[in-house]
């Protein structure tokens, strides 16, 4: 399984627990993801989703 990087957790928490009246019960990478899981916030990417997201923007780019 790979890992969430940094700036996708930075990332994620200011766009979801800004708002949030209960972002300081999240004292934890964990927690925060399963409060977004929760709420239809975030999903896990595929197996192989970054390998063809990278292989679409070589075409691409």
């Amino acid at each position: 399984m790979k890992t969430t990087n940094q700036e996708t957790i930075t990332r994620n928490l200011l766009q979801f627990c800004y708002t949030c009246e209960d972002a300081h019960l999240c004292t934890t990478e964990e927690i925060c993801k399963a409060c977004w899981t929760e709420n239809g916030l975030y999903e896990e990417k595929a197996d192989g989703a970054e390998e063809t997201q990278q292989l679409l923007q070589f075409y691409y780019a």
